[in-house]
């Protein structure tokens, strides 16, 4: 018998959205049916009217990261809260090597602090910050213990270290990881940011112009010359503008193993809100941009060329954004987790300018497979993990940070009316929401007590597939 049957709702699988019956067992999916066509199980979930989504995999997340001399205010317990909340039922955290560190003692500081507080599942990928003969003699023990991919920063003090960086993507590439790079370069952005500071523009309304999309697509044809010259994949992380993503474009068209990835705040806001009064609570790397890219990365989105929507969540108390007295100490990121999901669901399905399937590889297929957790995360099929959602398409919310489950006193969408929402998140066939209450909610779990701290298991990711594409589905 199962243990759960969720029945009336249109399933979103690999096959496309129909109308299906799921079966839990054992916090698997165990079954796949017609309408009506279940075995028997010991709980069924009216689902009439609803979406049932596989729960999304956020890829680019930073819970309890140590930044400017401070640390964000979610932690790996209220930041997959959040998650949970709004859908997303496994993440990917980035453990920071420290300088001089090793990278085994980034991984154990990280896996200490989802230990005990994560409720969803998690993995890490490492930030490499000191490429030295050590560190990269580390990274293919990391790929044994499942960590399988590494976070290359260009904006800080790469260029001094370009050489020793290549060396860690070639052994990278030898050893079956995936390079995420932040792709922006320092040199433009020191040179603008030089003068925007010497003609006295220091304000949050000059922060643009100091990383202009130039300093982005510079550094993406940079790093593919690098990854090309070390026979290295790379992904691309947190895209904002035309001209980067006309270099994934072109790479692609080479047959370079590229991808590449985007973040909400690209999609819903433009450059315009630095101009607010508290436009520093919009302030992430690379800034917001103009109208014309926010179209452009819409276009990649339905198109292909942008492979993931990731959250770079990254969350701070308001006071902390706007504390800085000029732009470039304005501590960077803000949250998003809970309203990734609903809010593509909205502004993308709804309005026509993506399919639902195409979402849903977008937020979870996609991810899944390029990080190396596919079948069992990131789709509804047989014997994956039971990470489901169901989804309310008609749902109206309206986005007020008070009703949000991050420790962040501020939204970057506060005031936005969602069409489409979560209504009962599962992890692994345990009930982790079963609904938001007017003025807000809390997070349940079957029994109607508080999911608990710690239940989030880790992640194991295997190594990268370069045919992550044509990835077949388990029958």
């Amino acid at each position: 018998m199962l243990d759960l049957a969720i029945v009336g709702a249109t399933a979103v699988t690999p096959s496309g959205a129909r109308p299906a019956d799921v079966g839990v067992a054992a916090g698997r999916i165990a079954q796949i049916a017609p309408p009506g066509k279940l075995e028997p199980a010991t709980r069924t979930i009216d689902a009439r009217a609803m979406l049932l989504l596989p729960g999304a995999v956020d890829p680019h997340t930073h819970l309890d990261a140590e930044m400017f001399n401070t640390s964000t205010i979610d932690d790996f317990e209220s930041g997959t809260v959040a998650a949970a909340a709004g859908g997303v039922t496994t993440i990917v955290d980035y453990a920071f090597q420290a300088p001089g560190g090793t990278l085994d003692q980034a991984l154990e500081k990280w896996r200490a602090k989802a230990a005990g507080k994560a409720i969803i599942d998690y993995g890490f990928h490492i930030a490499l910050l000191d490429p030295s003969p050590e560190a990269i003699a580390e990274i293919p023990r990391a790929v044994e213990r499942g960590v399988t991919s590494f976070k290359i920063f260009m904006m800080q003090g790469f260029e001094a270290r370009a050489r020793d960086y290549l060396r860690a993507f070639k052994v990278a590439g030898e050893s079956g990881a995936l390079l995420t790079i932040h792709a922006e370069d320092e040199h433009l952005i020191g040179f603008c940011t030089e003068r925007l500071l010497a003609a006295g523009m220091n304000g949050v309304a000059h922060f643009g112009a100091s990383r202009p999309p130039l300093s982005e697509s510079a550094a993406v044809a940079r790093a593919l010359a690098m990854t090309e010259l070390a026979n290295a994949p790379a992904y691309f992380v947190h895209l904002s503008s035309g001209d980067a993503i006309a270099e994934i474009r072109r790479a692609r068209t080479d047959g370079r193993i590229v991808l590449a990835e985007t973040r909400p705040i690209y999609l819903y806001l433009t450059e315009e809100r630095f101009l607010e009064p508290d436009g520093a609570k919009y302030v992430g790397y690379p800034p917001l941009r103009d109208a014309a890219n926010r179209d452009a990365i819409w276009t990649a989105l339905a198109d292909g060329t942008v492979d993931v929507v990731a959250t770079d969540h990254c969350s701070w108390k308001l006071d902390r954004k706007l504390a800085a007295d000029r732009f470039t100490r304005i501590v960077p990121g803000m949250s998003n987790l809970e309203t990734l999901v609903p809010m593509l669901y909205s502004e993308g399905v709804a309005k026509g300018r993506i399919s639902l399937s195409r979402m849903v590889e977008l937020v979870a297929t996609n991810p899944a497979k390029i990080f190396g957790m596919y079948p069992q995360k990131g789709a509804i099929v047989e014997q994956a993990d039971a990470d489901l959602v169901i989804f309310d398409p008609k749902r109206k919310v309206v986005i007020k940070s008070r009703e949000m489950h991050s420790r962040a006193d501020y939204d970057p969408f506060e005031g936005f009316e969602i069409t489409g929402w979560p209504t009962m998140t599962l992890s692994r066939g345990e009930t982790l929401i079963t609904d938001r209450k007017e003025g807000g909610d809390t997070l349940v779990t079957d029994r109607n007590e508080p999911a608990r701290r710690g239940r989030g298991e880790f992640i194991r990711r295997a190594r990268f597939s370069p045919s992550w594409r044509t990835m077949h589905d388990p029958t």
